[in-house]
């Protein structure tokens, strides 16, 4: 079985509303193609995640990183079964904020 073409990954990362998707290139000159160059923008979603649009650095407690490009939803609920990004959740539980 065959993978898709990494043009259709990224197409399809890009499509995720939420930004729970995402995508890192393997050569490091090519990253900078996804990046976002505006600052970044918070916003907060009415009973649901704390938007964020743009680039930043997730820093883990046990000190991993992660880089994100273009929009990442942040849970707010507490909930989540992938904290501290949204999965949804908040609709289910019942989340006002």
């Amino acid at each position: 079985m065959d993978g898709a073409a990494t043009d259709r990954i990224i197409e399809q990362v890009n499509k995720c509303p939420s930004g729970a998707l995402s995508f890192v290139y393997n050569e490091e000159q090519e990253a900078g193609e996804s990046r976002v160059d505006a600052e970044s923008i918070v916003e907060v979603t009415p009973n649901g995640p704390l938007l964020i649009y743009g680039n930043l650095t997730v820093r883990h407690p046990d000190g991993r990183e992660e880089k994100k490009f273009k929009t990442t939803a942040l849970c707010r609920c507490g909930g989540s079964a992938n904290k501290p990004y949204c999965d949804g959740t908040h609709r289910k539980n019942g989340f006002e904020g």
